[in-house]
């Protein structure tokens, strides 16, 4: 597997992690320039997956298609995972990242209306053509690690053209308990070894397309008074083990290099 440095190197760690082919991490602070994990994978394009669920949720805020107390009843169909056969409000659907809520979302906000807002967030390549309860997961839009970083700057910063309390109730379904991350199977741990009154607010994404597959976590970090935002990706072929590492190893492995402390000195 070819090794990768580090490029733009501007966050402190210890040492400087090696990534694989196909992996990348991008980490910013709101005022300075990305630290790029990975060279030219982190501007290569691929499905957004499930961490489109952040702006969907702010788009579907935004228009009213649904408010921060909906609650969507779950229509009995069988679904990949137990924690889908509920109902499911929008925090429970951002939290177990829910495909079937979401879809619904797509449909009540229509074509026109998601073009709009991916154009006014300047995301990823910014349009889609085929279905609208599924261009998110199916490759039609894509997204690059760097384009997430970007937008999460924007959103994290406010300066999106949505409403504040919009985006922080978004924040607040991104929020994971500590040492832990939320995602359809329930919690699994997340180790990060940053001080015990660090904040992170986290979505995963999996797609498989054109047979390979894309993991992502995304995400931000408070630690220290400083802010960070994260992207971090693995592509690997379909047919590779189930247990290859995935965005949510990756990020942790980069993210557990840099010391909060003298990040941002």
């Amino acid at each position: 597997m070819m090794l990768i440095p580090a490029l733009a190197f501007s966050l402190a760690a210890l040492p400087a992690p090696i990534l694989g082919a196909g992996e990348c991490v991008v980490v910013a602070s709101p005022d300075g320039a990305p630290t790029v994990f990975g060279a030219a994978e982190c501007d290569r394009r691929t499905a957004p997956a499930s961490t489109f669920k952040i702006p969907h949720a702010l788009v579907a805020l935004q228009t009213q298609v649904i408010t921060g107390t909906t609650v969507m009843t779950w229509d009995g169909t069988k679904r990949d995972f137990p924690a889908w056969e509920r109902d499911q409000s929008l925090d429970s659907a951002i939290r177990l990242s829910v495909v079937w809520f979401f879809q619904r979302v797509a449909a009540s906000i229509g074509r026109e209306r998601e073009l709009e807002y991916l154009r006014a967030f300047h995301y990823g390549s910014e349009t889609f053509a085929r279905e609208v309860t599924d261009f998110w997961l199916n490759g039609d839009l894509t997204i690059s690690p760097l384009e997430q970083v970007a937008f999460l700057r924007r959103m994290f910063s406010y300066e999106l053209p949505i409403e504040r309390r919009h985006i922080d109730t978004v924040k607040a379904a991104l929020t994971m308990p500590r040492g832990k991350l939320t995602h359809p199977a329930g919690l699994r741990d997340f180790a990060l070894r940053w001080p015990a009154e660090t904040i992170v607010r986290m979505k995963t994404g999996t797609a498989t397309n054109n047979a390979e597959r894309v993991s992502w976590l995304v995400g931000q970090i408070e630690s220290g008074g400083r802010q960070y935002v994260f992207a971090s990706r693995v592509r690997r072929p379909a047919a590779d083990p189930p247990d290859t590492p995935t965005g949510v190893d990756l990020a942790l492995r980069v993210l557990n290099t840099i010391d909060p402390a003298a990040a941002g000195r």
